[in-house]
């Protein structure tokens, strides 16, 4: 058993998961580009210096998920039997990122809206969140079928397929006003991707 965490453990949770709050908050009332990370370390009841202890950037604080999301993306894959069509494996991986969607909901409505008006918050969730994600699901393919992804171009590509599907859905869902069920919108879009499929190793 993991031993519970300490005193100090837990209060560096509790402002964690306070400027996450705070944050969340500001971006919706005042939009992303407006707020600062000052004012949000001030809602929060902590100093900017505490702010940055726990994020590099407001961006990041938005996107505090983004290593859980990815851990989670990564295990789904893993956990799928190596004689299975990649593509059905990629499928489930990309599926498992919207696991909690009855309850992130409003976060992945929000990080969508203020990512439709903000292009800084857009490029950083394109170049560092979905990026990093998508370099780990490009490593999973490649150890799957056995390749060198610096060499054999399908990890990447069904990878940058794969990703491409899930910003098409967000932005469909978005369009559509987060009516209905974002993850039976991505489960829809990466069916387009099964033409793409490479044989297991």
């Amino acid at each position: 058993m993991e031993p519970e965490p300490s005193r100090r453990d837990r209060k560096k949770l509790q402002t964690r998961d306070e400027l996450i709050i705070q944050a969340a908050r500001l971006f919706d009332a005042h939009g992303f580009d407006a707020v600062t990370t000052e004012q949000i370390a001030e809602a929060a009841d902590v100093s900017q210096r505490t702010f940055f202890r726990h994020f590099p950037s407001k961006e990041a604080v938005l996107y505090a998920d983004t290593d859980v999301l990815r851990e989670r993306m990564r295990a789904a894959f893993d956990s799928r039997p190596a004689n299975e069509a990649v593509t059905l494996s990629v499928t489930h991986a990309m599926m498992a990122i919207t696991d909690d969607y009855p309850d992130d909901r409003d976060l992945r409505y929000l990080q969508a809206r203020l990512g439709s008006t903000s292009p800084a918050l857009s490029a950083y969730a394109r170049a560092v969140v979905q990026a990093s994600w998508e370099h780990e699901l490009t490593t999973a393919i490649a150890e799957r079928i056995g390749v060198n992804p610096l060499e054999d171009a399908h990890p990447e590509i069904l990878a940058g397929a794969a990703f491409s599907a899930l910003r098409a859905a967000t932005r469909q869902w978005f369009a559509n006003d987060g009516e209905g069920d974002l993850p039976e919108v991505l489960r829809r879009a990466l069916g387009a991707i099964g033409r793409l499929d490479v044989p297991a190793a």
